[in-house]
């Protein structure tokens, strides 16, 4: 054998080899595992109507897993059990309404694909004593303890209550936003932080029932798709596809469905947020 067609050949078996490597590690051949808490509306939920799992997050990953020649197969989990079953290898990826975050970060890498961002929110009946945000301070919010929202009231309230010489702001945090309303209802909790997507949601779901209150908390929060740090095919295969599904204008399709077109990303980012 000549050296060129010795040279060309050792090509060859580099440029499978490399692409051998970047096969994506699935727990299941043509399976895309995803673990997801379906309790956030319109994020992820279970359809009351049809009894299956309905949501931004379900038509996404669908969308996302059709790109890759892949059939997605959700795995429910409680939200704090997601990074866990993750490592324990419950799923493939998260996706599940999770912020991305520098804290997160350590154990995952995120894919970033949507805006959010925490709001404050009370009763009706309550609207005339809570205007603007800072009318929370000296009250109790209430919101799930297995998110970063506690963190985002405390943090905020130092900055703004605190600072300014009014009396902090009391977070307690409850198994999910579920028991935060309802706390809220029973007028246990001043108000309640969820994310802005979600409560809006709500609020078509309960009319009359619920009013925002002041701004988000955050400006730059956005959700991540989770993957384990022993995968990056992976996660860079989903970001690909979500890319193709922005480029292709599918990706504003879904997100118009559900109402949060106002949520959309320019791009996939992985771990964006520091």
């Amino acid at each position: 054998m000549d050296m060129k067609k010795l040279l060309t050949s050792a090509a060859v078996l580099t440029t499978l080899a490399n692409a051998a490597l970047a096969d994506p590690t699935l727990l299941n051949e043509g399976e895309l595992r995803i673990l997801t808490n379906p309790i956030y509306p319109p994020i992820e939920f279970v359809n009351p109507s049809e009894g299956t799992l309905d949501g931004l997050d379900i038509d996404l990953a669908n969308a996302i897993a059709g790109k890759l020649g892949l059939e997605t197969v959700f795995v429910t989990s409680s939200f704090e059990s997601l990074l866990s079953g993750l490592a324990t290898g419950r799923g493939d990826m998260i996706m599940s309404g999770m912020s991305d975050n520098p804290k997160r970060q350590e154990s995952v890498d995120f894919v970033d694909y949507l805006t959010t961002g925490p709001m404050l929110f009370t009763v009706k009946e309550n609207a005339d004593s809570f205007k603007s945000t800072k009318d929370f301070c000296g009250k109790t919010i209430a919101g799930s303890r297995s998110t970063t929202f506690g963190d985002n009231v405390t943090s905020w309230s130092e900055a703004n209550c605190v600072t300014a010489g009014l009396p902090a702001i009391t977070f307690e945090g409850t198994e999910d936003s579920n028991a935060a309303r309802l706390g809220l209802r029973q007028g246990r909790y001043d108000g309640v932080v969820q994310g802005i997507e979600t409560i809006a949601w709500q609020m078509r779901v309960e009319p009359d029932t619920y009013v925002m209150v002041g701004e988000p908390l955050l400006s730059n929060d956005v959700f991540g798709m989770a993957f384990s740090k022993d995968n990056p095919e992976l996660r860079d295969d989903v970001a690909r596809a979500l890319d193709e599904l922005i480029g292709s204008g599918e990706y504003a399709e879904i997100l118009a469905k559900w109402g949060l077109d106002h949520n959309a990303v320019e791009k996939a980012v992985v771990n964006g947020v520091n």
